[in-house]
């Protein structure tokens, strides 16, 4: 789901509160021009997380901290100690992270940036959302109710009445090796959650993780 980004960052505001938006996955709608309308709002935001290693395709422990404030960064992470070559508290990337001896992460994501292109991340992004779609194109006739109102692409299902248990049937699928789903809540039930993140992911896998919730047991 998306909260209304703009109208959060007014209450924000008005209380005098520290406005924080949480992107991880659905961040990467930033790419699309057809998405991005979106995260109308999130340009209001203080901070943003996105991770890079989700929807932007890159590898795992990519993320990326984003604020309008840089000092916050020293005063978060900043710690002095005499074995350190400095204690500056102006921005400085070997002091103001988690991880200080650290690998070069953020070269993942320049690299696909430069051999993708923003406008490459935005089909991609485009056709996970096409994928999503498709899939609830294909439960929904089959009486599988769609949980969720989301636009980007995370579907939320719940399968008919007289199908087995929800976490029996994602158990089922995923010992089949067929697809992958997961057991989720939304608004106090499980449902089964549908994500779609490879980049490769065909309408033909659509098929393939519908048999496959809807296999015998």
């Amino acid at each position: 789901m998306i909260d209304p980004l703009g109208e959060c960052a007014r209450i924000c505001q008005q209380e005098g509160l520290w406005h924080h938006v949480d992107a991880a996955w659905g961040g990467a709608a930033l790419a699309s021009q057809r998405l991005c309308g979106l995260l109308a709002g999130i340009e209001l935001a203080d901070s943003v997380t996105i991770d890079a290693h989700k929807w932007f395709a890159t590898t795992m422990g990519c993320g990326m901290f984003i604020t309008r404030d840089p000092s916050i960064l020293s005063v978060a992470f900043k710690l002095a100690a005499e074995f350190m070559p400095s204690s500056v508290t102006q921005l400085d990337a070997y002091l103001n992270t988690v991880q200080w001896s650290r690998r070069s992460l953020g070269l993942r994501l320049f690299l696909s940036l430069a051999a993708a292109g923003w406008g490459g991340y935005g089909q991609y992004v485009e056709r996970a959302v096409e994928v999503a779609a498709h899939a609830r194109e294909q439960l929904a006739p089959r009486g599988w109710q769609i949980a969720n109102d989301s636009q980007l692409a995370v579907l939320c299902v719940i399968p008919p009445p007289g199908c087995p248990a929800i976490r029996d049937i994602v158990k089922r699928v995923l010992a089949s090796g067929r697809a992958w789903v997961a057991v989720a809540k939304t608004e106090g039930r499980e449902v089964i959650r549908v994500c779609v993140t490879h980049g490769e992911t065909s309408l033909a896998d659509v098929e393939e993780l519908v048999g496959a919730l809807e296999a015998n047991p």
